[in-house]
C-alpha cells in the first residue's frame, strides 16, 4: 500500500470536501507512488546476501532474482508485495531450505534492486512469468499481500504450480483502492470516482482493470493445493476478503491468525511451519479452518 505522508493525507481529507475531482486527481498520483526502495532488514541480511542472483528483463526492466538451495531440488517461487523485496522472506526462505526445498524469490519492478519508477499487480504478474521461463519449474509460489494478489492471478492464467499459499492477500483492484482511501482519511463515497479515474488513466492504456484485477472473480483454479493465511488485526487486506477468497477456491484452507497485523505475520514461527508443511505435504489436501491465539 503506497504510504501518504500526513501532511498530504490532511490536505487530501480537506480536498475531498472542498474540491473531490481535484481531490481525487491528487490521491491518484499518490496511489501510483513507490518511493525509495525499502532497506534490507539487519535479520534477513545474511540469507539476502548469500543468495545467488541473476536478472531478467520484464518490458524492458531490469528485475533481479535470488535464489537459495539445491538447482536440483524442487523450488518454491516467493512473491513480495508493495513497498517490500525479497529479503523480507528471509526466514521462510531457511525454513523451506532446511526441508529440502530450493527457493527463488525477486524483487518487483521499482523495488528493492530491479530498477523501473512503478509497479502495479500487472507488471507483478509478467515478472512472475519471466522469473519462472528464467528460474523454473516451480512446485509451489508463496505470496504476500499484493505478491498474493498477482501469484493466484497468475495460476488463473495458468501458472503452471501445484500448491500456492497467499498470506495477506488482498482481494483484487476494489479492495486495494478502498484500503487507500480508508489510511488517507478520504470518503468512502468518492470510492467509485477514484476507482473510474485510475482506471481509465491506467499506465499503458489497460483496460478493464477493475475486473481483470479481480481474485475472486478470477480465482485459483481448483488443481491447485491452496492455503489462504490471514491475520484478523489487518489494516492493509482486512480479513473479510481472505474469507472471500477462500470461499471462491472450493478444497482450500484458511488459517487464521491474531495480533500479528500485516507483515509481522512473515515473521511468525507457526504460520511459518503452516507455509512449509503446505508446501511439502505429500498429497493435496484441504487445511482445517484453525485460529491461533
Amino acid at each position: 500500500m503506497p504510504y501518504v505522508p500526513t501532511p498530504v493525507s490532511a490536505g487530501l481529507r480537506a480536498l475531498s470536501a472542498a474540491a473531490p475531482p481535484l481531490a481525487i486527481r491528487v490521491a491518484a498520483r499518490a496511489f501510483w507512488h513507490v518511493g525509495a526502495p525499502a532497506a534490507v532488514r539487519p535479520a534477513d541480511r545474511a540469507v539476502h546476501e548469500r543468495a545467488t542472483r541473476r536478472a531478467v528483463d520484464v518490458a524492458g526492466e531490469r528485475v533481479v532474482t535470488y535464489r537459495w538451495g539445491d538447482r536440483g531440488a524442487p523450488t518454491v517461487l516467493l512473491v513480495h508485495g508493495w513497498k517490500s523485496r525479497a529479503s523480507r522472506f528471509a526466514g521462510l526462505v531457511t525454513s523451506l531450505e532446511a526441508a529440502g526445498l530450493g527457493v527463488v524469490a525477486f524483487d518487483g519492478v521499482a523495488h528493492g534492486g530491479s530498477s523501473g519508477r512503478r509497479m502495479s499487480a500487472l507488471e507483478h504478474m509478467a515478472a512472475i512469468r519471466a522469473v519462472h521461463d528464467a528460474e523454473g519449474p516451480f512446485t509451489a509460489v508463496v505470496g504476500h499481500s499484493l505478491g498474493a494478489l498477482a501469484a493466484g492471478l497468475a495460476l488463473a492464467d495458468g501458472l503452471p504450480v501445484d500448491r500456492f499459499v497467499a498470506v495477506a492477500a488482498t482481494t483484487g483492484f476494489d479492495a486495494i483502492a478502498a484500503s487507500f482511501l480508508r489510511l488517507v482519511g478520504m470518503p468512502a463515497g468518492l470510492h467509485e470516482r477514484f476507482c473510474d479515474h485510475v482506471e481509465r488513466t491506467f499506465p499503458g492504456g489497460v483496460r478493464d482493470v477493475r475486473a481483470r484485477l479481480d481474485l475472486v472473480g478470477h480465482p485459483v483454479p481448483e488443481r491447485v493445493a491452496t492455503l489462504f493465511v490471514q491475520d484478523d488485526d489487518d489494516r492493509m487486506s482486512p480479513s473479510a476478503g481472505a474469507r472471500l477468497l477462500h470461499a471462491a477456491v472450493p478444497g482450500s484452507g484458511l488459517l487464521t491468525t491474531r495480533g500479528l497485523g500485516h507483515t509481522r505475520i512473515l515473521d511468525d514461527p507457526a504460520v511459518v511451519t503452516a507455509v512449509v508443511a503446505h508446501v511439502t505435504a505429500p498429497v493435496p489436501m484441504p487445511v482445517p479452518t484453525a485460529v491461533r491465539r
